[in-house]
């Protein structure tokens, strides 16, 4: 009987084998990613394969913008696993999926994804505010799946520096509307913005202040250090009694007649209209506070504290240990707080969550109109916006830190900081007469050069990306700021013992054609010499000594000049710096070559040297280098004065520090061999006999009149077994020469007569 069963069994499992898979599998999507965002316009959808009881399986991919797919588009059936999209719409999301058939059985729909296309390109370099040559490279991430680029850049951008008159730090902003905003700053400054301009009001503080606030354009508060509130009626500014010596760092009010203000140690403070006090048991240093009404505030502080009030009590949380440095809320869901190091959280009313901010810097305040329009602020000129999804940088113009920010309505609002900064919205921006667009002439590429930019000028850019059916938004504008004028480099300024023919070098610039380079007597440039040069470099000549010399060079390209450089000055040699002998040199050889410093530039030097200080010797000799030998030998164990002047055409240096050196005490080895030498008939006709000591491998003959010029020169390279040469100089004038020898690295001088 068990045998029975188990045939039976086995049957069934067979049969079952056979028809199990009576349908087919719904495919499983793969990529995008459900929810994914910034997909290029020719995305490829990815789904897994599927198995079924038909030999093929085709595959019937949808594609919807609505997520009930009522719009969708149906491809035609593809045996293929993935499917390239095309001219899909910028910054839109859509919904896809896929369902199977294998020719018997159709599978259901797979459960749809979303992805949103990449809204704008991603600008890559340059840096914000950065400092560029005239003729800059951009540089972004390639999209696929469009048609080419467009390129605007123009002096002009939404945000932009505007004159506050002073230049103390800024530390906050408070926008009523387009023509009327406050500014609060250190030692007690307040500026109101009106008639599109910023005026100084008298505070009666010099207190810093850190915080301000308002209801309406007539009641406001500001806040600072030292614990200080001061209010404000519509016409001034009085204190009032804040019961508290700490920091007071944020200030949030609900209405005219409830108010809070934070500051360090824990020290939060309420305001009910009449007066200030104290609510205790919040601990920790707050550095800003915010809400939506009197039921709902949040306040944040160093190493991530966060303080809520819902209008009857107030709880802790901490969700980071980093410093949260300022608050916004729009509702109970979507809350935001800036910290150091450039991160955002985001609160949507379970947790709390880190944005992408694309920044490392602290950022020092957050201010949001509507979810889809949020800015925050920080150090080293960071300004960023949020357009409801994701972070971006802006161009802010400056390098200084940032501490404010506020905004009237979409296209008015205000940044401050450091140094009387204030940033101006100016709305869309690209608008002046300068304004150039370029559109590139494909997809594939990444790199665009501008040209001609102009010098000292910022210059704001901004990208977009088109296909057939679509244009992307506008990329964030970034800036960057053309060089002003060339670096000057060598000469140093100020530099001393220039040299008569001296270069002057300057920093090159890429995408400039040209310099122009002016030398003066005079710091004005009065009456300058011009010159001009392709290369970053020119060379001075025909200076004259001991003169004080100014020079600055500018750039030029087809779109301008750049303004002058700063102004460097250098000084021309006034003496020759000797080098050896040595000053109080002693055992120093009877024939020394005496050196010094070449300055260039230079016709000749004039080389005096007596048994005295006072050159009351008659002899002068010259040299057309930086050294000289003496003609004769000198004596032993005698100390001589030598000094040397610089001569060119009419103007010479003086007379270069005297120094003086003692010759050796006796005849050395190496001078007794070649000393041995005679010259004879002298006096003579001019045709003599030199009979040497040795017969040495080579030798050279020189012959120089008193004066140090070299009027004979011979090298000779084969002597007589018995050591003789002859030496014919009969075609010189009668008088007395001196005659030089040099052979075996020693050197003999003696006194030739011609008759």
């Amino acid at each position: 009987m068990k045998n029975i069963y188990s045939l039976v069994a086995l049957l069934f499992l067979m049969v079952f084998g056979a028809h199990a898979q009576t349908r087919i599998y719904t495919p499983a999507l793969r990529a995008p990613a459900d929810g994914a965002t910034g997909q290029t316009p020719d995305v490829t959808l990815d789904w897994d394969a599927v198995t079924g009881q038909g030999m093929i399986i085709y595959y019937e991919l949808q594609l919807a913008q609505q997520p009930d797919f009522s719009d969708a588009i149906t491809f035609p059936e593809t045996t293929v696993t993935a499917m390239n999209m095309s001219l899909l719409k910028f910054d839109e999301i859509y919904f896809w999926r896929v369902r199977a058939n294998d020719g018997i059985t159709t599978s259901e729909w797979s459960e749809p994804f979303s992805f949103r296309v990449v809204a704008t390109v991603t600008i890559t370099k340059p840096d914000n505010n950065v400092i560029v040559a005239p003729n800059p490279t951009i540089k972004w991430d390639v999209l696929t799946g469009i048609d080419n680029y467009d390129i605007q850049i123009d002096t002009v951008e939404s945000w932009s520096m505007i004159e506050s008159g002073i230049n103390k730090q800024l530390n906050d902003v408070f926008a009523i509307n387009h023509d009327d905003a406050w500014i609060v700053g250190n030692d007690g400054t307040i500026l109101q913005y009106k008639d599109n301009a910023w005026e100084q009001v008298e505070s009666n503080t010099t207190t810093h202040l850190t915080s301000v606030y308002f209801t309406d354009a007539s009641t406001g508060w500001a806040a600072g250090a030292n614990g200080v509130i001061l209010s404000y009626d519509g016409n001034d500014w009085t204190e009032m009694t804040s019961n508290t010596d700490q920091q007071l760092n944020g200030l949030y009010f609900t209405s005219a007649t409830n108010g809070y203000a934070v500051g360090n140690s824990g020290t939060v403070l309420h305001y009910d209209g009449t007066s200030w006090s104290s609510i205790d048991n919040i601990t920790g240093d707050h550095n800003d506070i915010h809400g939506l009404g009197p039921d709902k505030i949040w306040v944040v502080g160093k190493a991530g504290s966060v303080s809520i009030f819902d209008g009857t009590d107030w709880t802790k949380i901490n969700f980071t240990n980093r410093d949260l440095l300022s608050i916004w809320a729009l509702s109970e869901d979507k809350v935001w707080a800036s910290s150091k190091g450039g991160r955002i959280f985001h609160f949507n009313g379970t947790d709390w969550a880190e944005q992408t901010s694309g920044s490392t810097r602290d950022l020092n305040s957050i201010f949001f109109l509507d979810e889809f329009n949020g800015f925050a602020v920080g150090n080293n000129g960071t300004l960023l916006s949020y357009n409801g999804s994701v972070w971006q940088s802006l161009a802010s113009g400056t390098t200084q830190h940032l501490y404010g920010v506020s905004m009237a309505d979409t296209e008015n609002g205000f940044v401050t900081g450091a140094t009387g900064i204030v940033i101006s919205y100016q709305g869309d921006g690209f608008n002046s007469e300068y304004l150039k667009m370029y559109t590139t002439a494909d997809d594939t590429t990444s790199l665009f050069q501008f040209h001609h930019l102009l010098f000292g000028k910022n210059h704001f850019f901004r990208m977009r990306a088109k296909h057939a059916e679509s244009t992307s938004d506008w990329s964030p504008a970034r800036l960057f700021t053309i060089i002003d004028k060339p670096t000057l480099k060598t000469p140093v300024n100020n530099a001393v013992k220039i040299d008569l023919d001296t270069i002057v070098k300057w920093d090159s610039i890429s995408g400039v054609v040209g310099y122009t380079v002016q030398r003066a007597t005079d710091a004005d440039f009065t009456d300058p010499f011009t010159y001009e040069t392709p290369i970053p470099e020119y060379r001075f000549l025909g200076l004259v000594f001991g003169q004080d010399y100014y020079w600055r060079a500018n750039a030029r390209h087809a779109g301008g000049v750049s303004n002058w450089s700063n102004t460097f000055k250098f000084t021309t040699a006034d003496a020759v710096t000797l080098s050896f002998p040595e000053n109080n040199a002693t055992e120093i050889t009877r024939l020394p070559v005496f050196t010094w410093q070449k300055i260039r530039g230079t016709q000749k030097y004039m080389i005096q040297f007596c048994e005295n200080s006072s050159f009351d010797c008659p002899e002068e000799y010259f040299s057309n280098d930086n050294s000289w030998q003496t003609l004769f030998m000198l004596e032993l164990d005698t100390r001589y004065y030598w000094r040397v002047r610089a001569i060119q055409g009419l103007d010479s240096t003086a007379w270069s520090p005297s120094w003086s050196f003692v010759t050796i005490k006796g005849i050395s080895v190496s001078e007794n061999n070649l000393q041995q030498t005679q010259i004879y008939p002298n006096p003579g006709d001019g045709l003599y006999t030199v009979q040497l000591p040795m017969q040495p491998k080579d030798m050279e003959i020189e012959l120089f009149a008193l004066t140090g010029k070299r009027l004979f020169y011979q090298k000779v390279q084969s002597i007589s077994r018995d050591f003789k040469y002859d030496l014919d100089v009969r075609h010189l004038e009668k008088g007395v020469y001196m005659l030089r020898i040099r052979a075996e690295k020693e050197t003999v001088t003696r006194k030739l007569i011609i008759e």
